[in-house]
């Protein structure tokens, strides 16, 4: 089963402590997380922070998280950082937004 986390605005530490209850909840009833980034507006080190926690705690839970509709600040921060590795998304998210 999965489920999808909608992200709107802010991705920074103003908001990631709300937001972590939130994936982890959302983790607890499924196999596969899908977290929509498409609506974030700023990011900033608390939250990519909260995407590699989110990650590590899928993986402890043998679920799957996938980043979808990332926008180009969320992808130049992982790029950035070298963290594009981490965390499962689609290469045609990154173009669609990048143009």
């Amino acid at each position: 089963m999965s489920t999808a986390v909608s992200v709107e605005g802010e991705l920074t530490v103003y908001a990631v402590h709300d937001l972590k209850a939130r994936l982890l909840a959302a983790l607890n009833e499924v196999s596969l997380l899908q977290i929509d980034l498409s609506d974030v507006s700023e990011v900033d080190g608390a939250g990519i922070q909260l995407l590699l926690a989110a990650q590590r705690e899928a993986r402890q839970r043998g679920a799957a998280l996938r980043l979808t509709s990332v926008p180009p600040q969320v992808a130049d921060a992982l790029a950035l950082m070298d963290l594009t590795h981490e965390f499962d998304t689609s290469p045609a998210e990154h173009a669609e937004h990048s143009a």
